[in-house]
């Protein structure tokens, strides 16, 4: 090999390796942007969780209320049909 074989072989390879640099380079590019992705999804799906969570107890808590009101609609609700019971007996004894 002469000389200038040695240096146009020493070009080619210069330029193989900038071009896998510039590949390399564009990859770790891409990596960054999908992680940087990956951490604003993961950050809106914790919201998410937590946003959930609160809606949960709130709806165990609007579930014992119901639960409440409903009991003391029913105690109502036969409260009334006794005293009805009562009036029957009251106007049938006149």
């Amino acid at each position: 090999m002469s000389l200038e074989e040695k240096g146009i072989t020493s070009q080619k390879l210069k330029v193989v390796f900038i071009v896998f640099l510039i590949l390399s380079l564009v990859n770790v590019a891409s990596l960054l942007m999908r992680s940087s992705k990956i951490r604003s999804l993961q950050a809106k799906v914790n919201l998410q969780a937590l946003i959930i969570s609160e809606k949960d107890k709130q709806l165990e808590a609007d579930k014992v209320q119901y639960t409440s009101l409903a009991a003391r609609l029913h105690k109502e609700v036969k409260k009334a049909g006794d005293l009805e019971t009562e009036l029957k007996k009251y106007r049938r004894s006149k």
